[in-house]
């Protein structure tokens, strides 16, 4: 066989020319299949997610930074700070990223132990925070200056530089606690209203946010000063509110002591009304709670069952204590209504006032298939209208409904605001409940006109009342005085609103007068303030059938002065289950006395100089003895009548006086005890002060003077109805309790 190198050679020369080109060939093909995959990518990106990505890319270059307006500031109507915003940080930390100055990591122990130390935490709290899987970890929020400023003196001293982040944030602030704290209300934690006017009236309050926007290199550094935006923020405005810090203080003062001694299951409140203006002077709720901390429960009654409470039975409990009972709450006004169907019966000209025989009263009124007791067991027999006022006569007052008619008393229930939701602007408010006129039955009507059987609020109550007592002139309630803009100062007044006319002038006369009469000779003698002009009702409303253990109602409305009113003040105390002791003119009375008492003198209104002291006593002013040796101090004070009560050890030659009780100025008694103390050896002692209410002269005087206090006495017969301070106060020894004695009542409905 003849083999042929050369053909063989040329055949593998074309065989490895052809793998090569097949191999480029398939490179190329990939190569272009490359490109299509890449050009499809950029395609969705570009035209499917480019503005996700867009979005995305200018939001890493772009920081924007939120300016948190300033919220405002709550006023009282002579400028007191009811509730303010201050400067507090949140402080966070990155964990597994907290470094020292020389970049090496921070161990975790040093990080619990300096938040258990700083924050109020617990070790286990601390630790769980610090090793968290988040990238940012909250330590703590709102805490105050002088707190970080001492964490930040630890970070330094640690030399701990990066990883733990400071920021500042804002926290409301209520100085008073609880001063009017179920009409304020208070903030969250986000500083928005979450109950109160800082609810109602959150928009003003808040603000917009501002921001500042900076573009941002890769490295997370700013470009340049020429790429920031700024947008302003609009601070909240502040509000000015009618109340007046002093007058709320008193209202709240005498709620309290009133709830208190009479086991009000229910609370109760007063308010406390120009009926002029409109402005409310005053809005006290009881039981209140501390604006600074409200979710803890203070002395309510609820402390020792609230750890057993279920969290349903604990929110029910809080919303409840939040309630602002005066616009809120709604309640029978019982007697005190008899003040409205007398204003409608005499605007329609369908009774007179002291026209003798109009009403009978023989202790029941038939009406339809029921007989309606009056709620004075003895009959008040034939009686004129002011004198059915006077005794509170609920069958005189059946009678007088139907002398009116339904139709007519609920046009007027209208225009005296009792269908509308009067104080929206303050709290949550509810039209008054009552039966649908179409379905108003004798019966019905009867208890209405007393007073019973339908519900309303208090600030209905008193506005239709203020209205009556204003020439009959309804006024809007004002409780937003003013609104300032803290960005440019300007101020917005809120005008008085007269609404309407309801009643005539003439009306209004004819009711002050009997108003009048009845605390000068009627239920209402309790609510005497001497010295000044009163007017008044009472009101005691009875439990539902069925709900006895809610107790009574117990209210009394006053005015003063009777010419040109000023004040209006309406006391109500819900829940009171005393059997002899649960009427409104004993219960409710005497707290609007005492209320008015200090709250005229404040408004400018004139007293008649007529206030009576016990005109058995001989009152002398204390004189000053400190400075002067025990000795000395003593011979003045026993010859001016005093007790001397020697509270320091030492000679009495040569021991000074370095503080006396009571304090120069104040009158005392013949044998009033005066405590003398030293500067180096005070034996001070705190003593309780003892319930008096219904006790006679003597007989306080004596339960006082054995525990080394002393009394003041206002009146000039009879028991004790009041007493300030109440019983239950620790005082110092020769604390003077003041007292005022009245005769007691029979009929005090």
């Amino acid at each position: 066989m003849i083999k042929i190198k050369g053909i063989k050679k040329k055949a593998n020369k074309n065989s490895e020319k052809n793998e090569m080109y097949n191999r480029i060939k398939l490179t190329a093909i990939v190569a272009i299949l490359g490109l299509l995959i890449v050009s499809v990518s950029i395609a969705r990106i570009i035209f499917i997610h480019g503005a996700e990505y867009s979005k995305a890319a200018y939001s890493n270059q772009v920081k924007n930074k939120i300016i948190s307006p300033n919220r405002g500031t709550i006023f009282d109507t002579n400028g007191e700070i009811l509730a303010m915003s201050v400067s507090v940080s949140t402080v966070s930390i990155n964990p597994g990223n907290v470094k020292y100055s020389n970049g090496k990591d921070v161990p975790n122990d040093v990080l619990i132990d300096g938040f258990s130390k700083y924050f109020s935490m617990s070790e286990e709290e601390a630790k769980e925070k610090v090793e968290s899987k988040s990238t940012v970890s909250v330590i703590a929020k709102k805490v105050d200056k002088e707190i970080i400023d001492e964490f930040n003196k630890w970070l330094e001293e640690e030399h701990i530089t990066s990883g733990i982040n400071i920021d500042e944030d804002m926290k409301r602030e209520y100085p008073y606690d609880d001063l009017a704290s179920n009409l304020i209300g208070f903030c969250g934690t986000d500083n928005s209203g979450l109950t109160g006017l800082e609810e109602k009236w959150n928009n003003i309050l808040t603000g917009t946010a501002g921001k500042i926007v900076t573009a941002n290199d890769v490295n997370g550094e700013a470009i340049s000063d020429e790429t920031e935006q700024y947008v302003a923020a609009e601070n909240g405005s502040n509000l000015y509110i009618t109340i007046d810090t002093a007058i709320q203080g008193i209202a709240e003062k005498y709620i309290e002591q009133a709830c208190v001694e009479n086991n009000a299951l229910r609370g109760g409140n007063v308010i406390i009304m120009n009926p002029q203006s409109g402005d409310i002077l005053a809005m006290a709720t009881y039981p209140n709670y501390n604006l600074n901390s409200p979710w803890e429960i203070g002395p309510t009654g609820l402390e020792g069952t609230w750890e057993n409470y279920t969290s349903e039975e604990k929110s029910t409990s809080l919303y409840k204590l939040w309630n602002n009972k005066a616009v809120s709450s709604m309640y029978e006004p019982g007697s005190t209504f008899k003040l409205i169907t007398s204003s409608i019966a005499l605007e329609e000209n369908v009774i007179t006032t002291d026209k003798p025989g109009d009403f009978y009263c023989n202790g029941t009124y038939q009406v339809a298939d029921r007989s309606i007791r009056c709620w004075s067991p003895v009959p008040h027999g034939s009686q004129s209208l002011r004198e059915a006022l006077e005794h509170s006569c609920n069958p005189a007052f059946m009678q007088l409904g139907q002398k009116v008619g339904a139709r007519k008393l609920y046009k007027y229930f209208d225009a005296f605001g009792f269908f509308d939701r009067v104080g929206s602007n303050i709290a949550a408010a509810n039209p008054g409940i009552f039966t649908d006129l179409e379905d108003v039955g004798p019966v019905e009507l009867a208890t209405m006109s007393f007073g019973q059987r339908f519900s309303i609020s208090p600030l209905q109550l008193i506005t239709a009342v203020s209205a009556i007592t204003n020439d009959g002139i309804y006024v809007r309630p004002r409780i937003i005085k003013q609104i300032e803009n803290t960005d440019t100062g300007t101020i917005e007044t809120v005008e008085t609103e007269n609404l309407r006319q309801v009643v005539s002038k003439e009306t209004s006369e004819k009711i002050k007068d009997m108003m009048e009469s009845v605390v000068v000779d009627g239920t209402g003698k309790h609510a005497k303030v001497e010295g000044y002009s009163i007017g008044g009702k009472s009101g005691t409303s009875e439990p539902t059938s069925g709900h006895e253990d809610e107790g009574y109602v117990a209210s009394f409305i006053a005015i003063s002065p009777i010419e040109n009113t000023q004040v209006v003040c309406l006391v109500a105390v819900y829940g009171v289950t005393a059997v002899n002791n649960h009427q409104g003119g004993q219960v409710a009375g005497p707290v609007a006395a005492q209320i008015l008492s200090e709250v005229l003198p404040i408004l400018g209104v004139t007293s008649d100089g007529t206030e009576v002291v016990q005109k058995e006593e001989n009152y002398v002013a204390v004189s000053n003895v400190t400075g002067k040796t025990v000795a000395e101090a003593k011979r003045i004070l026993e010859q001016s009548g005093f007790v001397v009560k020697v509270k320091c050890e030492g000679d009495e030659n040569t021991t000074v006086v370095t503080d006396q009780v009571p304090k120069s100025g104040i009158a005392l008694a013949n044998g009033g005890i005066v405590c003398l103390y030293g500067k180096d050896s005070d034996i001070r002692v705190s003593q309780t002060v003892p319930n008096i209410k219904g006790l006679s002269v003597e007989e306080a005087t004596k339960a006082l003077r054995d525990l080394d206090l002393n009394i003041k006495i206002t009146g000039t017969s009879g028991n004790v109805v009041s007493q300030d301070p109440y019983y239950g106060n620790q005082v110092e020894e020769g604390t003077v309790i003041n007292v005022v004695i009245k005769e007691d009542l029979v009929d005090a409905q």
